[in-house]
């Protein structure tokens, strides 16, 4: 929703020539994600310049509210001072050396207090949310062929949840304009009823909605458990499906 109100803005702010020449050269050079190109005739793209806390700023100064963290991903702000000092601390001594085969102390920090916050072994590594999502998805799958069970290959996650557009999270993901076009390359999975509360019968609280969506997956799994690898879940909330909230006690 966010996002549509931007767009709706752009239609009434008059770019000065500085924005005009950003849009149109990213148009002519950069093909933009989860968009249709042409609809950019109608709302144009908004050329950012800086930003700074919670806000983004165009290059005529106006200031937008980035009320999606760029998609979910900065949890601090922009221009973080103090994550700013330390990509440039890191950047004088060691932009990036592969962990294959060699290691450094800032992964050995950081992989330390991981460990002391989940109470999990090891850290792995990935570039983005869909290649983490990939990684899980064949970690589970190879742990039960170490461990002599093979036949466990199947995954189930809920309906309308999002984890990813690379094949292996979109098989399972369940939102269809992501999903429909590719779906003869994906790998089939099953999907859970979403204890979203707005999907609840009427009177019915948000924790009963929950454990009924509980119960009804207790059952799958107790019918299907020695196909199924793994199960994939956004915990509490769904951002895909409209940021959809559900009670932790699915967590019980």
């Amino acid at each position: 929703m966010t996002i549509f109100d931007f767009r709706c803005m752009k239609n009434i702010v008059q770019f000065g020539h500085e924005q005009s020449n950003l849009l149109s050269r990213s148009l002519q050079s950069v093909w933009h994600p989860c968009t249709q190109m042409k609809q950019h005739e109608i709302f144009p793209l908004i050329p950012i310049t800086k930003g700074d806390g919670v806000w983004l700023y165009d290059a005529d100064g106006q200031r937008y509210l980035d009320a999606v963290s760029s998609w979910w991903v900065n949890l601090f702000g922009h221009n973080n001072p103090r994550i700013k000092d330390a990509i440039k601390q890191q950047l004088d001594t060691l932009e990036h050396v592969m962990l294959a085969g060699f290691t450094h102390e800032p992964v050995i920090k950081l992989s330390e207090k991981l460990a002391q916050l989940t109470g999990l072994g090891h850290a792995f590594y990935a570039s983005d949310g869909a290649s983490a999502t990939e990684i899980a998805l064949k970690m589970s799958f190879h742990y039960w062929r170490n461990t002599g069970q093979p036949n466990k290959t199947k995954f189930i996650s809920l309906q309308n949840s999002y984890h990813g557009e690379t094949l292996g999270a979109l098989s399972v993901t369940d939102v269809a304009i992501f999903k429909d076009t590719y779906a003869p390359l994906l790998m089939q999975s099953a999907q859970m009823p979403s204890p979203d509360f707005r999907l609840a019968e009427a009177g019915e609280s948000a924790e009963d909605y929950a454990l009924r969506c509980a119960g009804l997956l207790e059952s799958y799994v107790a019918t299907h458990h020695a196909e199924l690898a793994a199960f994939i879940i956004e915990p509490l909330v769904q951002c895909a499906a409209g940021m959809a909230m559900y009670h932790p006690v699915v967590f019980n």
